[in-house]
């Protein structure tokens, strides 16, 4: 899934070979992106025949984002599992269901505490968040260039929206809600969550030719189908409207401040039931959602959204503790010295 890209687009770079996957909207989205890429499909029809296929079985090392056994199994490589976002929901059971892996590439302290519990320590490492070797530093001229490329005025505060993915997302709630209720003044960036934009069905493409008609309407606004890079979008903007999901988590590597949306689909509320569901020990759920405390709340029928976005702009401390406390319960160091040790232990062993 494309999700895992900006993870596994850092190994690649760094100790070649390509990517390959089932979907074919998936690697068109990775050659839009890193265009550099090899890229090759498994075909579902014609498996072994295919250029994918062929390729994993040639492998001396598989790198994936997605702990599927069953696609994996046929295939004698070493193979390591990073992860795709930043899997604040994983629980002991589908940790244990990793056994398969050679080496898993453990995040932060967060991680490593679930996978210590499945019985896989030996098999871990603290890789760090790999996507976060592409995070730009802020540049105030880099940021201009950015904003004036996507039509947008640097000289305004960016406000970006990153809802998650089906089933839980906010993004056909909220969406047109936002691009009606920010006023102009701030710029607007919509990012639908990667299965909605890149894997798009007619119902999801309807969706956004009604939300350009709105936006051309407001002015002052974009809508990415994931041409840009997540990293360039949360190093440009100055704040992060979000579901309480991965998007939410990565922010915090710029501090930037936060609404959270709560909707019947996923709130906090939505989430401990969640994690409850899952056997999750209650003191680990606890801490998983002190994400909730590092910014603002914005409920579904709040008709209020403009003085929220204000406030929360001209209050960027309010929650700045919590914000770096919660950073490194998840991602532990900010350095990305643990990264760079991953990819050069890799290049060695490759």
């Amino acid at each position: 899934m494309y999700q895992a890209v900006p993870a596994l687009s850092q190994l690649q770079q760094a100790l070649g070979g390509g990517f390959v996957s089932t979907r074919a909207s998936t690697l068109h989205a990775i050659q839009a992106n890193y265009p550099q890429a090899h890229t090759a499909k498994i075909s579902r029809f014609f498996q072994q025949q295919s250029m994918g296929y062929q390729q994993l079985a040639a492998s001396d090392l598989i790198i994936t984002g997605s702990p599927n056994n069953n696609l994996l199994k046929p295939f004698s490589a070493k193979k390591i599992m990073v992860f795709h976002g930043t899997f604040a929901p994983l629980s002991v059971v589908e940790a244990k269901a990793m056994a398969h892996f050679d080496q898993l590439c453990v995040i932060g302290p967060r991680m490593m505490h679930i996978i210590e519990q499945a019985g896989l320590r030996d098999k871990a490492r603290y890789s760090g968040y790999l996507p976060f070797l592409e995070h730009p530093a802020k540049d105030a001229v880099d940021r201009q260039q950015f904003l004036l490329n996507l039509g947008l005025d640097p000289n305004k505060k960016t406000v970006l929206y990153l809802p998650a993915g089906r089933p839980i997302g906010s993004w056909h709630l909220m969406a047109e809600k936002l691009i009606q209720q920010i006023p102009a003044e701030f710029n607007l960036i919509l990012r639908p969550h990667p299965s909605g934009s890149v894997t798009a069905r007619l119902k999801d493409k309807l969706g956004f030719m009604r939300l350009q008609q709105a936006i051309k309407k407001r002015g002052a606004a974009y809508l990415d189908l994931t041409l840009q890079k997540l990293s360039h979008l949360l190093a440009h903007a100055d704040l992060v409207i979000s579901d309480g999901t991965s998007p939410s988590e990565e922010a915090l590597y710029y501090d930037l401040p936060q609404l959270f949306v709560q909707t019947n689909l996923y709130s906090r509320a939505v989430a401990k039931q969640i994690l409850l569901d899952k056997n999750i020990e209650t003191a680990h759920i606890e801490s998983v959602l002190k994400l909730y405390d590092c910014g603002g709340l914005l409920m579904q029928n709040a008709n209020n959204v403009a003085q929220l976005v204000e406030n929360a702009l001209a209050n960027t401390s309010q929650f700045a503790q919590q914000r770096r406390d919660y950073f490194n319960y998840v991602f532990g160091a900010h350095d990305n010295i643990a990264q760079k040790a991953l990819i050069e232990s890799l290049r060695q062993y490759a």
